[in-house]
């Protein structure tokens, strides 16, 4: 894989802060320089980074969710490793580095046709990418936890999922929207329209669809079919926690029990600095809610946070603040899943 390049000690010597008395996860968890050398490592859990944003430029969003990945390191590698959670659960990198994508992208303009066309036919470069590196991990008998990038990468990830397994893969996605936009090339709009389209995902529930941000189309294809189902934040207004728990709890009993996939995009939480800001939309705490139950109850073969863009903040603490929410998600989703097994 050309864009493939992983981490060392070196690199995270700036984000690790030993303390006397203690240990940090950062100066635990493993790091690997080849993907063959997780065949014989028994962590669990593979943190991969994807660093590009060109799927959200060719959805005509805005830019700035190829740092994620960066942002995250320090605030997870000082994390407290104890009972609750050991480094060696958790192998650090790949990472997928899309540089001299980001450069030339710098330099397209979306609202032109043919700068469009390109900056798509980038986005379904990256997919192969994504999807193999992906399925080398699943092959290998690991749960990838993806950040960074746009939605754009459910494709791939799905892809790569389906192909290590042999089978379609089903798939819970937390997110305003339902990402199913027409097959009009590649972008972070229609990850799973293509994924579903292309034989990769079988059953699709979107948590939190918000009413006013999907089109027509995309609702009435979901109707039309039982594989896709959807339940809108707006009707989970009126619902009270124990009722939006229960129906949280359906949604996973609907994709079945073989391995799903679970979809974060940061957008669904209020306030959070993405590519399409949500004035109204989930707490972190209910996030982090749904994120342990899916993780304890269906155990997912891959978990996907998408879209968070910290480098959009408006002020540093909230940057710090964002980076710090992702390593909650993370960390919560590695404890809930080892609760399960």
């Amino acid at each position: 894989m050309k864009h493939l390049r992983y981490l060392n000690r070196h690199h995270l010597a700036d984000h690790v802060f030993p303390r006397e008395g203690e240990i940090k996860i950062g100066e635990s968890l493993i790091l690997i320089e080849d993907l063959n050398e997780l065949a014989l490592i028994e962590a669990p859990f593979v943190l991969v980074g994807i660093l590009e944003d060109i799927g959200v430029r060719a959805n005509h969003g805005k830019a700035g969710c190829a740092d994620a990945y960066h942002h995250i390191l320090s605030p997870l590698c000082n994390v407290q490793e104890n009972r609750y959670l050991k480094g060696s659960s958790l192998v650090l990198g790949p990472i997928l580095d899309f540089k001299d994508y980001m450069e030339e992208a710098q330099n397209l303009d979306p609202t032109r046709d043919k700068d469009l066309a390109r900056l798509r036919s980038i986005s379904a470069e990256i997919d192969q990418e994504v999807a193999l590196l992906i399925q080398k991990i699943a092959e290998q008998g690991k749960i990838p936890i993806v950040i960074g990038g746009g939605h754009n990468n459910s494709y791939g990830i799905i892809k790569g999922m389906s192909q290590a397994f042999g089978k379609t893969l089903e798939v819970l996605n937390i997110d305003p929207h339902a990402d199913f936009r027409a097959l009009e090339g590649r972008h972070s709009g229609n990850g799973f329209s293509y994924a579903k389209e292309e034989g990769y995902l079988g059953r699709y529930a979107v948590f939190g669809l918000h009413e006013s941000y999907n089109n027509q189309s995309i609702l009435e294809i979901f109707r039309a079919s039982a594989d896709l189902y959807y339940l809108t934040f707006d009707e989970l207004l009126i619902f009270s926690t124990e009722e939006r728990d229960r129906v949280f709890k359906d949604a996973l009993r609907w994709l079945g029990p073989k391995p799903i996939g679970l979809e974060l995009d940061m957008d669904s939480i209020t306030g959070f600095p993405v590519s399409a800001l949500n004035a109204s939309g989930f707490t972190m705490r209910q996030v982090r809610s749904l994120v342990k139950t899916a993780a304890h109850l269906s155990a997912p073969a891959y978990f996907h946070i998408a879209e968070a863009a910290p480098s959009l903040a408006s002020s540093e603490t909230e940057r710090q603040l964002s980076a710090k929410a992702m390593v909650y998600l993370l960390t919560d989703f590695i404890k809930s899943h080892l609760a399960k097994v």
